[in-house]
């Protein structure tokens, strides 16, 4: 049977061949062992981490960008089902041996150099193929979301803490100075406890995929509720990450409003709008709201604190104090800020400093950062948004699971 005509998601993730206890893989070398406690000898004396790459899709091609300014991870394999996509990203490799091109996950699990896989097929298929490739003894990056249920975030983990094995997840924003400095001003400055957040994603409808990235007759992915998730998913978890490690709390409550409100784009059954209402364990609130048919200017991210408000306004932050209404003004009440975030591109940035972070992973200096347990408390909200939204009702986060 052909890989161009059967483009079913099983048949995507290859997993036929690797059913069973330890997925027929328990007696491999790496299973045992974490790489960089066993190698560290020799990962020091290559200074390579061999890597391969799972879904050769339209993201892929940003991270093997940022992949060729880490020169310690080098491109060893690429896999994906539709067998010209490898050969298009391996062009775009600037170092390195030439990659094998594979078109199964069993076959890339099979290839007994690799150290660590990365992950950026759809969203739908991430917590299979990380499982598995956890279970194959590898070290893993995925893009986000890590899943797209709390319950298969909790099943990850799961297998993170009985392999040993380093799990990242593709929250590029904490790595980037930009978000650093939003973070570093929130906690420093005085504007005081950030009781409310007003979040946006708007922008325009999804790419059209080229003609030759899938068989005939393969719809596009996102525009599937069921394997994307939506608008809060595809777009929403940066911002959601972002917004979580400024609060530094539990979500615990979440209220959503979202599905198909623009019938001019083209046909899905994706959100193509969110609203959404997270009330934290803290006492504070986020508001976030998203869309798909923005045509022109998008709103401002802002951080509401006792005392100040922060906005992110391109590449700088404003930070304005005062006071209630009815009371006397503060005689030391700071003057407004303005503070230049650093970088040239921030979300470019952010994505080769997240690779940065995983050499140091594999070299066993650092932990995975952010990991499994920080992107399920995204996933928590996303989930519980889309709950909310189907069953019209305010969802406790605790009944996800």
């Amino acid at each position: 049977m052909s890989n161009e005509k059967n483009f079913s998601r099983r048949n995507f993730i290859g997993l036929g061949s690797l059913a069973g206890a330890g997925l027929l893989l328990a007696g491999h070398p790496l299973t045992a062992q974490p790489f960089a406690a066993e190698n560290a000898s020799s990962a020091a004396a290559a200074q390579k981490f061999k890597i391969g790459l799972i879904g050769c899709g339209n993201r892929s091609k940003a991270l093997i960008s940022a992949l060729n300014s880490v020169p310690e991870l080098e491109i060893a394999a690429l896999c994906d089902i539709v067998p010209h996509k490898t050969q298009q990203r391996a062009q775009l490799i600037t170092s390195g041996d030439k990659p094998k091109h594979l078109t199964h996950l069993d076959e890339l699990l099979r290839l007994d150099d690799l150290n660590a896989i990365i992950v950026v097929t759809p969203n739908d298929t991430h917590k299979e193929i990380v499982i598995a490739a956890l279970e194959a003894g590898r070290h893993v990056f995925c893009e986000k979301p890590v899943a797209l249920t709390v319950a298969d975030c909790n099943d990850i983990i799961g297998v993170v803490e009985r392999t040993h094995k380093s799990l990242q997840i593709g929250h590029q924003r904490r790595h980037e100075a930009g978000y650093k400095t939003l973070v570093e001003t929130l906690r420093t400055r005085p504007v005081g406890k950030i009781l409310q957040s007003s979040l946006y994603d708007f922008r325009g409808d999804w790419r059209v995929p080229e003609a030759d990235e899938y068989p005939e007759g393969t719809a596009y992915w996102r525009l599937d509720q069921k394997r994307s998730g939506g608008v809060v998913y595809e777009m929403g978890a940066h911002i959601i990450d972002v917004n979580n490690w400024v609060f530094d709390s539990e979500p615990v409550a979440v209220s959503s409003l979202q599905g198909v409100n623009n019938f001019t784009l083209r046909k899905r059954d994706s959100a193509d709008h969110s609203g959404v209402l997270a009330y934290y364990a803290n006492g504070s609130l986020m508001n976030y709201g998203g869309n798909l048919y923005n045509y022109g200017s998008t709103a401002l991210d802002t951080f509401f604190g006792v005392n100040g408000t922060v906005q992110v306004s391109g590449d700088t932050l404003s930070i304005q104090y005062g006071s209630p209404a009815g009371f006397p003004k503060p005689d030391d009440l700071p003057q407004p800020e303005k503070i230049s975030l650093t970088g040239k591109n921030r979300e470019v940035d952010g994505v080769v400093e997240q690779f940065r972070h995983f050499v140091k992973v594999l070299e066993g200096k650092e932990k995975a950062y952010p990991d499994a347990y920080i992107s399920r408390r995204a996933v928590q909200i996303m989930e519980a948004s889309v709950v909310s939204a189907r069953e019209k009702r305010v969802i406790d986060v605790r009944e996800l699971g």
